[in-house]
């Protein structure tokens, strides 16, 4: 797994010394994403996640402020650099990896988090943290593909971008929360039922009006 690389939103600001140690970072981020794939959000502490990682308490507490900070950044970086401009030569194809990286990698973990932070009225500046740091860039970059797709014709220029993103995200969290495990082609075919519908719903709008009776 890759060191997290934390922006200026995710980094606690700390005063001059002696340079991070990076190597404490991944421990204490890898820690955090493996109790929370195995306990869920509610069973992690920064006390447990400091003895797995096998670093001092304050280590953690120099790196992150709470438990809703540590949490929301490990899920950011875990994979955030493949979320660049979104310029690509096969936004389909893109598109179709980027789910199924995201079911495998933050599906589970999504789910996790927003469940437990909607229905918890003492983090709910960490709900506005996680979809600040994890949901907005995976959105706007699925949105971003779509909307090259549209540019380059291969979806009608009417289509509703958005629409488009809540249902292939949909598509995600709807099986996670039923428990039905994902089948094989199961993005391929979510990405071609937005491609089909797109051309029908253009199709459909170039038909005349139907007379009145």
């Amino acid at each position: 797994m890759n060191t997290p690389h934390l922006s200026e939103d995710v980094a606690v600001v700390r005063p001059p010394g002696r340079p991070r140690d990076e190597q404490a970072t991944r421990a204490i981020t890898d820690a955090a994403l493996r109790q929370l794939a195995e306990q869920g959000y509610a069973g992690v502490s920064m006390e447990s996640i400091a003895i797995e990682a096998n670093v001092a308490r304050t280590t953690v507490y120099r790196r992150f402020r709470d438990k809703a900070d540590l949490i929301t950044a490990a899920i950011a970086a875990n994979g955030g650099e493949r979320f660049g401009d979104g310029h690509c030569d096969d936004p389909r194809a893109e598109l179709i990896t980027y789910l199924e990286e995201f079911d495998e990698s933050f599906g589970q973990s999504c789910v996790e988090v927003i469940g437990t932070l909607l229905g918890s009225r003492a983090e709910r500046d960490a709900l506005a943290l996680h979809r600040r740091r994890v949901v907005a860039p995976r959105t706007a970059y699925a949105r971003g593909l779509l909307a090259q797709a549209r540019e380059r014709g291969q979806l009608p220029s009417h289509i509703d971008v958005d629409v488009a993103v809540e249902m292939l995200v949909g598509s995600v969290f709807a099986r996670r929360v039923s428990g039905v495990p994902s089948s094989p082609g199961w993005a391929r075919r979510a990405v071609d039922m937005i491609w089909a519908t797109g051309g029908k719903s253009a199709s459909l709008s170039m038909l005349p009006p139907r007379p009145h009776t």
